[in-house]
């Protein structure tokens, strides 16, 4: 059993493993969005007011978490660990690809079934198992992230998400990731999903993750070797 475990995150979650401890991911329970500025940086200020000390700036596609939203247009984030605020209009907020918590997600792996189902919180992380085996789930401002409680993961989808997006995805090596379209409908026997997140990885894999969803297949040498048939609520 270990051993399809292993096989089945490394097929869905892109293969290799970051050296970062996960307990050091930041949670997703705060809204995550980018800087969407067309030219120079985003003034981060003191207060909601263009007249505000500006306390710093922010480059274009930095994330940042945001924690409420005013009336007049403005974001409060945290700026080197204090309450700051940007404008809301340069700001683009991310959609999640974090699984959901109360559905009970099955799928087919090579002709045979697993379920995947949330067990809780652990450290900030989404705790789901897959029979009696613990994987662990994560979303922050950098992207979607999967591994093992209390050791290393690996990033599925690196934010912002564009097409052309790359990132690496062997330790000293050459493999790499990249978004490859934000448009595809891809249809599984769990339901039709508009606008999935296509990622190809340097050896030939393609994953598709569906908004508010997560991973709904994969492909290898045109093969889809795994695919989500069911979704139900707990």
């Amino acid at each position: 059993m270990k051993k399809l475990y292993k096989v089945f995150i490394m097929f869905i979650l892109l293969l290799s493993f970051l050296s970062i401890n996960i307990s050091t991911t930041e949670g997703a329970t705060k809204k995550i969005a980018h800087v969407n500025v067309k030219i120079g940086t985003l003034s981060v200020r003191s207060n909601t007011s263009l007249t505000s000390k500006k306390v710093g700036s922010l480059k274009k596609d930095a994330g940042v978490y945001v924690y409420a939203k005013t009336k007049s247009g403005w974001s409060e984030i945290r700026y080197k660990e204090k309450k700051a605020y940007v404008m809301t209009k340069h700001l683009k907020f991310a959609n999640s690809y974090l699984a959901d918590k109360k559905k009970i997600y099955t799928y087919v792996i090579e002709g045979k079934q697993y379920k995947h189902v949330y067990t809780g919180k652990n450290l900030g992380w989404d705790e789901w198992t897959l029979n009696k085996e613990v994987y662990i789930l994560g979303e922050d401002k950098n992207g979607l992230h999967s591994g093992y409680p209390q050791s290393e993961y690996t990033t599925s989808i690196k934010y912002p998400i564009k097409i052309g997006k790359k990132w690496s995805i062997e330790m000293g090596g050459d493999g790499f990731a990249l978004v490859t379209s934000v448009t595809k409908t891809v249809k599984v026997p769990a339901g039709t999903f508009k606008n999935c997140i296509e990622v190809m990885t340097s050896d030939g894999y393609l994953f598709y993750y569906a908004k508010n969803v997560g991973f709904v297949k994969g492909v290898y040498q045109g093969v889809t070797y795994n695919k989500l048939i069911k979704m139900e609520k707990k």
